[in-house]
């Protein structure tokens, strides 16, 4: 906006330049080309930004969800919109996102930086009230789900650490889908978990948080 409004005034300047003689061409004449280019940059200052012209009535709700979050101060409120809208994933996530495969007792394996824009790794969606892998360990496999653990520091970091699991529809009643059961098929005891296969970071910043780490765990053989 300030370069349009820039321009517009540099316009303007050239005109006293042509009506003092400066131009061999008539003061009509040399006005002309001058007005339309400023028109042409009042109408261009006066279009919304193309960010504004992409953001579709969900994508606003969602952001405004995300907003509320970050001022309250509730991470899980935060993550979950953070799932489900990829304009909130693209407003909260850092410049650059480290990608990361670690082996089983934590030696590095690979590791990529992704600018925000390219990063397109994310691991976690959501199926009503349930966590799922955006891509399951079998291809097609509609029953897996995810079970998510969040740890948060004295310095607001936020770990979200993600193992897969599959349910056993032994339901008590209401929605749940049963009790949980690891890649065995072996009940996963209450208030268990299983070793994470991956984790997201979120660090603090501009009063909310940011994804800046994606971590993968190799499987154990």
């Amino acid at each position: 906006m300030t370069r349009l409004h820039a321009r517009a005034f540099a316009l303007t300047l050239l005109l006293p330049v042509c009506v003092l003689g400066a131009c061999d061409n008539s003061q009509a004449s040399s006005q002309e080309p001058a007005t339309n280019a400023v028109r042409i940059a009042q109408n261009a200052a006066s279009r919304p930004a193309a960010k504004e012209q992409v953001l579709n009535e969900p994508d606003k709700i969602s952001l405004e969800m995300a907003d509320r979050a970050c001022k309250a101060e509730d991470f899980k409120a935060f993550f979950d919109v953070f799932i489900v809208s990829k304009s909130v994933r693209q407003k909260y996530s850092a410049s650059q996102i480290r990608y990361a495969v670690l082996g089983p007792h934590g030696e590095k394996i690979s590791e990529r930086t992704f600018d925000a824009a390219s990063y397109s790794s994310f691991p976690v969606k959501m199926l009503d009230y349930y966590y799922k892998p955006v891509k399951p360990a079998r291809a097609g496999d509609e029953d897996e789900y995810l079970d998510l653990q969040f740890n948060q520091s004295q310095n607001n970091d936020v770990s979200v650490e993600w193992s897969r699991v599959h349910y056993d529809g032994q339901s008590d009643g209401g929605d749940d889908l049963g009790n949980p059961l690891d890649a065995n098929g072996k009940p996963i005891p209450k208030g268990a978990h299983q070793d994470p296969e991956g984790q997201l970071l979120f660090h603090p910043a501009a009063d909310c948080w940011e994804l800046s780490e994606d971590i993968r765990w190799a499987r154990k053989k």
